[in-house]
């Protein structure tokens, strides 16, 4: 090949990438979710007398994708719980809770209570990682709780604030040392009777991290805490 036509070459190849007919760029990485929602995911939380397990199976509320959320019932009380959750836009909610009393030494249920929340009581929005600390936020929604074989207790409009803590906090726990995003949750209303749910009133602090879920929650009022001691997450189709 003659000099100039080696010149000649590249130049082309110059004039091919300057042109953007390159090689395309590396897709940039896809983050993960702090509060992934996936068939088949566990977590486990250790509380100071007691261990819970939470798992997630796909199912339908109304037609769309949803997940049913379990949780192993507690020793004290023999409550447990089965709460259909959603995701859209990043928001995932808890669209409905039943209550479930289960009877010693058997795998025996009896339903005690059936609440509804509207829109939605959210539990994580993803869209809290993009804001700053001190960033707050008050979704509303309406619940409605149902007593087994009875009629509807009256709606009640309620409303919980959450404020963004830190966006990086280390959380050493049994499972593992995440970077996580902390969330303050506060109620911003008044009711005659919480029943079942009264631990919703109360202010607690949650830890997050991408791809695990939460790894940490606080009830600042009680003291009470519980900490991630192992999960699984298999990988989304």
């Amino acid at each position: 090949m003659s000099f100039k036509l080696a010149i000649a070459n590249q130049l082309a190849l110059v004039l091919l990438f300057a042109c953007g007919q390159g090689p395309p760029p590396d897709p940039a990485p896809v983050e993960s979710d702090y509060h992934p929602l996936v068939d088949g995911a566990w977590w486990r939380y250790e509380h100071s007398t007691w261990v819970e397990t939470v798992t997630l199976t796909s199912t339908t509320l109304e037609g769309a994708p949803a997940f049913l959320m379990s949780d192993s019932p507690k020793p004290s009380d023999r409550l447990r719980s089965d709460a259909v959750v959603t995701k859209l836009n990043g928001r995932v909610s808890r669209m409905t809770k039943d209550e479930y009393l289960v009877s010693v030494g058997t795998e025996e249920a009896t339903l005690q209570s059936s609440v509804s929340y509207g829109v939605g009581f959210t539990r994580f929005n993803e869209d809290w990682a993009k804001r700053s600390v001190g960033y707050k936020e008050s979704p509303e929604y309406v619940r409605v709780e149902t007593p087994p074989h009875g009629q509807g207790k009256p709606p009640e409009e309620r409303k919980h604030t959450f404020e963004i803590l830190s966006l990086s906090d280390e959380q050493v726990t049994a499972a593992g040392t995440f970077d996580c995003i902390q969330i303050r949750r506060t109620k911003d209303w008044q009711a005659e009777a919480e029943g079942v749910e009264a631990s919703d009133a109360q202010t607690k602090m949650f830890w997050f991290a991408r791809g695990v879920g939460k790894v940490r929650e606080l009830n600042e009022e009680t003291g009470s805490a519980e900490s991630l001691v192992a999960f699984e997450i298999p990988e989304s189709p």
